[in-house]
């Protein structure tokens, strides 16, 4: 069982299962050119996280993953495909580049895999025994996670907008928080805090984003959902 990935050159290079617990994977990009799964919706692309890497990801189901990925506050970087694992299989040899690998805030590191939209048949279960064999030599964590859908879905790539907070004032972004003290509407906040509305609007979101201001996920963010800010925020 192998493991191909970039060094810390760029170059192209293998390392047996053990050897990978010491690979930052989640700065690294793919091995080699991405190359999108049967039946994929939509172009490859590549997510611009938070932490201004760029993640790649081979579908639009990826892609929403890469976005909870983003707002998880336990991942603090994370990569798409940045290794492909091989091992023999009879007299085939099987290739397969799990969705994403990320640090986490504890410090260890965690494959995740997109949970596959027809359900895990042989081939998947082939892919994610080879995957326990590596992740228990190197050290990792595997994470299966579905596709974010509904409201949850529309309310992550809303606020995905307002992930870059540069150049935010602070005494406004403290008005936000304080007009939030006490769980109140989205906009009645806004018009109470002496921010310029379309600013405090901005500030609302990035601070959501942040998840220093919580709201109700099953109301859609147009709406104006109760807000409120979390504990120690403010």
């Amino acid at each position: 069982m192998s493991g191909w990935h970039l060094d810390e050159w760029g170059e192209l290079t293998a390392s047996s299962a053990a050897a990978l617990a010491g690979v930052a994977l989640e700065a690294r990009q793919p091995p080699t050119d991405p190359v999108a799964y049967h039946g994929r919706q939509g172009k490859i692309t590549a997510w611009p996280s938070s932490s201004r890497s760029k993640v790649v990801c081979g579908s639009l189901r990826r892609l929403r993953v890469a976005v909870e990925l983003d707002f998880d506050p336990e991942v603090v970087r994370f990569s798409g495909e940045p290794v492909e694992l091989q091992w023999p299989s009879g007299r085939a040899r099987h290739r397969w580049r799990p969705d994403f690998v990320a640090r986490m805030r504890d410090g260890s590191r965690c494959v995740v895999v997109v949970r596959p939209p027809r359900g895990i048949g042989p081939q998947w279960q082939e892919r994610l025994a080879a995957l326990d064999e590596v992740a228990q030599a190197a050290g990792w964590q595997v994470q299966m996670r579905s596709v974010p859908r509904g409201t949850r879905l529309g309310n992550l790539m809303w606020l995905a907008d307002y992930r870059f907070t540069d150049g935010v004032d602070p005494e406004q972004e403290q008005a936000v928080l304080h007009a939030f003290r006490h769980r109140r509407p989205l906009f009645e906040g806004v018009g109470a805090c002496g921010v310029p509305d379309l600013t405090a609007v901005d500030l609302v979101y990035g601070l959501m984003w942040q998840r220093r201001l919580l709201f109700d996920w099953d109301q859609p963010l147009p709406q104006g959902p109760l807000v409120w800010t979390a504990e120690g925020a403010a």
